[in-house]
Parts: C-alpha cells; structure tokens; sequence
C-alpha cells in the first residue's frame, strides 16, 4: 500500500493510518454519504489496537556504545552483548501466555479481524475492559505471589551481575575501572543519584574509576529495581481507531457483511 500522506486532503479522523494518499471529498452529497456509513460503522462496533507495557524488561550492550578507550580493551573482545532477560525463561513463557489470554477473548462471534486491529463489536465493549482488567489483574497476582520482592530482587541482581561480567570480560588488566559485584542497596542508591540528575552515558565521564559503574545504571534504568514498581508499571490497554472518512464515500454500510467487505478492500490495496 502506498502510504504517502497528501497534507492539503480534508480528512477526518486521520489515525487508522499513519500515512496514505487518498481522493478528498468535493462534494456535499459525498460528505453526507461518508458521514452517514461512518455513523453505521460506530454503531456496529470500533476498531481496538491491543498494547502491552511494562511486561518485558531486558538490555544489552554495545562496545560502541560505552565508549571504552580502545587502550583498555580486550584482544579477544565481544562488540555486543546477549540480552539480558529480568525473567528467566518459565516466567516469561508464563507472562508469555497471559498475554496471549488477553487475545483469546477476540473471536469471529465478537470482532473482525484486520490487519489494522480487532472490529469490535458494540455490545462486547463492556466485557472486553471486564475480560482485559481480569488478565492485568492475574498477571499482578502471579508476579506478588508466585515470585515476591525478594525473588525479583534477585532476578534484578542476576542480570545486572550478567553485564557486569560481561564488560569486565572485555577489558584487558590495564584498566583503570572499579570492577567488582555490586549489592543491590549500593545500586538502587547510585539509581537514584543518577536519575535525579538526569544523567546519560554522553554526561559520564570515561576516566573516573566508577565510569562503567554508572554506564550500566544508566543502561538498565528502564527496567524497574523493586517488584512493586514493575508491577506499577504494567499496562494493557486497548486504543478506539477511527478510519479515514474518504474510505466511505463510495460504499454503503448496512451489515456486518459490508463492514467485511470494507476491511477487505482496504487489506487489498
């Protein structure tokens, strides 16, 4: 599909689509008519795009990235790191298939698929934020009860431990850095210092000892320290997307049979 968007077109509700030429409505009757199937299409149901934050958390590293002084690097040096997962593999296969539970209350009965999102249909609104707030809150239960705070600290630890060994694995014994295994109390305090003062790896200063210290702070402080704050930061939600009004100037929406040959017609082009 050609997805060059035309600034000067009349388009309303421009947010299905990021970009897109299309003809413009000219003319009255043609506007009357798009905002009459408009109004059908409401009436039937709305287009939902399924998001999930917060869920997975990892990070990796890059050479490059850091900066190292290439005097103070390894011979037999890795330029990037594995990803390094907070979760080890059951958990996530576990928060894997919650996720996928989310996407089981879509089904032929209750939605169309597209490849823009689920249509939705009306009279299921209310019980798919019933269906979405049970996932979110089985997840939230999962992850108090089934891992807890200390557990997760010790996930938090572990890969942090994981790309520090990594770096150090990279460095010959010339190098001027503090390399050692942090506790978790020292770190959660330098988080804390370095995200007050809105500090990133273009600020640190590569000749202080605690250089990579801080660089692995500032690389893993998208991933929250503690289980409530991760917890805090989980999201699913679902957004309503509208459709371009041009794309109803030419068809007639009286039935679910229509709104699919729609959605058809769009996937073709």
């Amino acid at each position: 599909m050609d997805r060059t968007y035309d600034p000067n077109q009349t388009v309303l509700f421009p947010d299905l689509f990021d970009d897109i030429t299309l003809p413009s409505i000219t003319t009255l009757p043609d506007f009357d008519h798009a905002l009459e199937n408009f109004v059908r299409l409401a009436d039937f149901g709305a287009f939902i795009q399924l998001n999930f934050s917060g869920i997975d958390k990892s990070f990796s590293l890059k050479l490059s990235e850091l900066k190292i002084p290439r005097k103070y690097l390894s011979k037999s040096r890795a330029l990037t790191s594995p990803v390094f997962h907070l979760f080890p593999d059951d958990i996530r296969n576990q928060l894997n298939r919650m996720k996928y539970e989310v996407r089981s209350f879509f089904t032929k009965n209750n939605s169309i698929k597209t490849s823009f999102g689920y249509f939705l249909f009306r009279n299921f609104f209310l019980k798919w934020d019933l269906h979405r707030r049970k996932v979110l809150d089985d997840i939230t239960e999962f992850l108090l009860n089934e891992i807890g705070a200390e557990s997760y600290n010790r996930y938090f630890e572990r890969i942090w431990t994981a790309g520090n060994h990594w770096i150090k694995s990279n460095l010959n014994k010339k190098n001027p850095y503090l390399i050692q295994d942090y506790t978790f109390l020292i770190i959660e305090k330098d988080r804390k210092r370095l995200e007050k003062a809105g500090a990133t790896l273009y600020h640190l200063d590569r000749k202080e000892p605690d250089f990579l210290l801080n660089s692995l702070i500032i690389k893993t402080l998208h991933i929250p320290h503690t289980l409530s704050d991760y917890v805090n930061g989980i999201s699913v939600f679902s957004t309503f997307k509208t459709i371009y009004l041009e794309y109803l100037k030419t068809v007639k929406i009286e039935s679910i049979e229509d709104i699919k040959s729609l959605f058809n017609s769009l996937q073709r082009k």
